[in-house]
């Protein structure tokens, strides 16, 4: 993070935060800040504090362990946005395609401030990407970071934005479904999930919240089960990852990026760009990973099999 090593955390996260919202601004470009910085603060934990000297107990919030910038960028405003932020000395590190299975970030860095992460959908959200920011952004409205105005979802989309991230890290026990979910009422729970049948998330809310095998029949239980029981099957994720996918065109494709190398990544680590036969190489490193889990998958089934006779 260059010049900004120094700096804290709960002042650079705010700062990269509103760093960005003027370059979107100044761009034309829609962005909804998400995580960290920017939750509101009825998701935030809270502490007691007793004064030693008074005696007074007084209730002080939490404030929430962030490293990154994280925004939500519509999708048909994604390649303006970036070109917005190279003209502002940001670098691309990570490609959409270099990020995770679901090619859902892309990752920048810039010095003085702390990197973010660009989002162009959120994993758990089915709708299409430009609707879905639509929906999101209907209902938006602004808070301060660092002294700037910053767009954010409604509540009730912060409180889905974070069960589903908490859910995609297999955290059923996080803070953060406590606090979006099991303290909510009645009431903010029904606008939770009345939003996410709005944006097709109401398999991966239900893994977040105890009801996910209401789900068994829709394509993506098998993905949002393993994801959520913090299964570490590289070869099960894949499979259930391709299975999610609404059409077979998106099933192959998603099919090939998940056993292709990450270019980005391989350039990171060899400290050059790859040649062909480095490239060559990865592609066998992966390829061999994918064997290898097929076959520990068939062995274990077998001596399912064996021990069921």
């Amino acid at each position: 993070m260059g010049d900004v090593e120094n700096m804290p955390l709960l002042a650079g996260v705010p700062l990269a935060a509103a760093t960005l919202q003027v370059i979107a601004d100044d761009a034309g470009v829609d962005v909804l800040h998400i995580k960290g910085a920017a939750v509101d603060d009825a998701l935030l934990a809270r502490r007691t504090v007793t004064d030693p000297e008074t005696g007074a107990v007084t209730t002080r919030l939490v404030p929430r362990s962030s490293v990154d910038a994280d925004v939500l960028v519509r999708p048909s405003h994604v390649k303006r946005f970036f070109a917005a932020m190279s003209a502002h000395r940001w670098t691309m590190v990570y490609r959409f395609e270099d990020g995770s299975a679901f090619e859902h970030a892309s990752t920048w860095i810039r010095p003085g401030v702390c990197h973010a992460d660009i989002h162009r959908t959120f994993p758990g959200i089915g709708l299409a990407a430009e609707q879905a920011f639509d929906a999101l952004w209907a209902d938006h409205h602004t808070i301060d970071l660092a002294g700037h105005p910053c767009a954010v979802p409604s509540l009730a989309g912060q409180r889905l934005i974070l069960i589903l991230h908490a859910v995609r890290g297999g955290d059923l026990t996080s803070r953060d479904i406590e606090l979006a979910w099991t303290d909510a009422s009645a009431d903010e729970r029904a606008a939770v999930d009345a939003l996410a049948a709005r944006l097709h998330a109401q398999v991966a809310l239900a893994a977040g919240t105890g009801r996910l095998e209401d789900h068994r029949d829709h394509r993506a239980y098998p993905l949002w089960k393993a994801l959520s029981g913090g299964d570490t099957s590289r070869t099960l994720l894949w499979w259930a990852r391709v299975r999610a996918q609404p059409d077979p065109w998106l099933a192959l494709r998603t099919a090939v990026h998940l056993v292709a190398p990450k270019r980005d990544r391989l350039q990171r680590e060899l400290g050059h760009k790859p040649d062909a036969l480095q490239i060559a190489k990865a592609w066998g490193h992966q390829l061999g990973l994918a064997a290898s889990e097929l076959g520990r998958l068939a062995g274990r089934a077998a001596a399912r099999a064996r021990r069921a006779r």
